[in-house]
């Protein structure tokens, strides 16, 4: 049975895209049947990260234009498909000017799942809540929120985290950008105590991710960079159900 996982962030500027990539390669790597779909319409970013080329999308799907499964790209990795929200800015603006049937995306994500007997499928969202977003959310087995590792980005979690709650999903909080030195053992008491949300991993700032400019994903770039333990630490807190509560 597949596996849905949802990343979001409440804000932008989180690293969240960049996470759902190096997770998604990662879990293919160790030999899981691995889907993602790039629901951030409005600005979308796994197909420059994925390098794919101009084809189908998302929102061709959504507009009629194909089928989902013809939207699904394969990659580098064996057993890993991705689809890209849109190419060009043409489909956003006919997107934006008829609208679309919401109910088109969870029937995309089972017709996907079976089609290409997935293991895990792994939902890309834009920040803050939209009917995107929240449909995504709606969709998923665990909902993995990101924050940046500072007050004002935390302050806004809460609102996801209690959306969250109310579609009974299970959920976890990771911290991205993390200062050098952060108190982690206390980052992770302040996290669970005040939002209620098992911290599955804390993501340090690292230069040499800035350094890619978004064209290759880290793991891929950096197979034994420290930061990719701390992508394994968080899919292994992940696959640890015990470790991600539910509301």
């Amino acid at each position: 049975m597949t596996r849905t996982i949802v990343v979001h962030s409440h804000r932008g500027g989180t690293g969240k895209s960049s996470v759902l990539a190096n997770l998604a390669l990662l879990i293919a790597a160790g030999g899981s049947r691995v889907g993602v779909v790039d629901t951030d319409i409005q600005s979308p970013t796994l197909d420059l990260l994925f390098r794919l080329a101009p084809g189908a999308s998302l929102a061709d799907y959504l507009l009629g234009r194909c089928e989902i499964e013809a939207a699904a790209r394969q990659t580098g990795v064996p057993g890993l498909y991705v689809v890209p929200a849109r190419t060009g800015t043409a489909a956003l603006r006919e997107l934006m000017s008829t609208g679309y049937d919401v109910g088109l995306l969870p029937e995309g994500f089972d017709r996907l799942a079976e089609h290409y007997a997935l293991d895990v499928l792994l939902l890309d969202t834009h920040a803050g809540l939209n009917n995107e977003s929240v449909t995504a959310m709606a969709s998923a087995d665990v909902v993995v929120i990101l924050a940046r590792a500072d007050r004002v980005d935390l302050s806004g979690v809460e609102e996801t985290v209690s959306l969250a709650g109310r579609l009974a999903c299970r959920r976890a909080l990771v911290l991205s950008m993390a200062p050098e030195g952060i108190d982690r053992v206390d980052a992770r008491r302040r996290a669970e105590e005040v939002y209620g949300a098992p911290l599955a991993g804390i993501l340090p700032y690292v230069p040499e991710m800035a350094a890619l400019y978004g064209e290759r994903i880290f793991a891929e770039a950096h197979p034994d960079h420290p930061l990719v333990g701390e992508f394994r630490t968080i899919i292994s807190a992940l696959d640890a159900r015990d470790e991600v509560s539910r509301a």
